[in-house]
């Protein structure tokens, strides 16, 4: 019990002096690009027209050519390919395409963070699965917005890259001290990093309390967070790794998932999903 305590009075300590370094500007929190920023802006604004919409994004080729992509893929393609950034706006709709133009911003921000680049991936291909199945199990609730579970879903875990570039600067703490303070304190910097974004509380929310596997809302109904949490364990598993402690344990978002009638073990519909967001990862 003491050497929990001491712990987490240490993480406590660890999350202040990085508190302290943001505001110092000693650790420069990552932004996203102003493309996306913009198009964000646009989508909120009942006067905005495609065509100012189709503008914003072709200042940006590279998400321009991915905005394509996607809409000539095999989940989003009606028959007719999609042979400019103009239709391909108009197909989406202006909802869909500030979720994507947002999930490209923040992929690129994942793929150029620094460190081991096996692990960079590791983290880009788990936030890509989690954000297919957030917005699978969001479908059957009407009052859940699938597309902003999926942008939950890949901004889930966001706070491990600055954090880990802040812990690589603590040249007292040994690797496996790293590896368990990134585990104890990304949830706290991903909903510090949300909010500096201006991204939607329910974000803020998903990135805050997706570790928190047990939590109970009181509502039968589920919320973001039921979705990241559910999402998590499907994806990771409960059979070995970090969740292997709620092996056979009733979880609360889980069974408000489950109780809809949906099918949480079946990824048919998160396959599709991965796809889609592949040809957001790739070139």
């Amino acid at each position: 019990m003491k050497r929990t305590t001491e712990v987490k009075e240490r993480a406590r300590h660890i999350f202040r002096l990085l508190e302290a370094e943001v505001a110092a500007n000693r650790l420069i929190l990552p932004s996203l690009p102003e493309v996306a920023l913009r198009v964000r802006t646009l989508t909120t604004m009942d006067s905005t027209t495609f065509a100012e919409l189709e503008r914003e994004i072709a200042r940006d080729a590279g998400i321009a050519a991915r905005v394509m992509k996607v809409a000539n893929s095999s989940l989003l393609r009606r028959g007719v390919p999609i042979t400019s950034l103009k239709q391909a706006v108009a197909c989406l709709g202006m909802n869909l395409v500030r979720s994507l133009v947002t999930q490209l911003a923040v992929l690129q921000t994942m793929q150029s963070g620094g460190g081991n680049r096996e692990r960079l991936r590791g983290f880009v291909a788990g936030g890509v699965h989690i954000s297919a199945l957030c917005h699978c199990l969001a479908e059957p609730f009407p009052h859940l917005d699938a597309e902003l579970a999926a942008l939950g879903g890949l901004l889930h875990d966001i706070g491990k890259l600055p954090l880990r570039e802040f812990l690589q600067r603590q040249p007292e703490l040994s690797p496996l001290e790293r590896l368990q303070f990134e585990l104890m304190l990304h949830p706290h910097v991903g909903a510090m990093l949300l909010r500096h974004w201006q991204m939607p509380d329910e974000l803020v929310q998903m990135a805050r309390w997706h570790e928190s596997i047990l939590r109970e809302t009181g509502n039968p109904q589920p919320d973001y967070v039921d979705l990241v949490i559910a999402a998590n364990l499907l994806h990771y598993g409960t059979q070995k790794g970090r969740y292997a402690r709620y092996a056979g344990i009733d979880i609360p978002a889980v069974g408000k998932v489950a109780n809809a009638g949906h099918r949480v073990n079946d990824q048919n519909g998160a396959q599709l999903r991965v796809e889609l967001m592949q040809a957001l990862v790739s070139g």
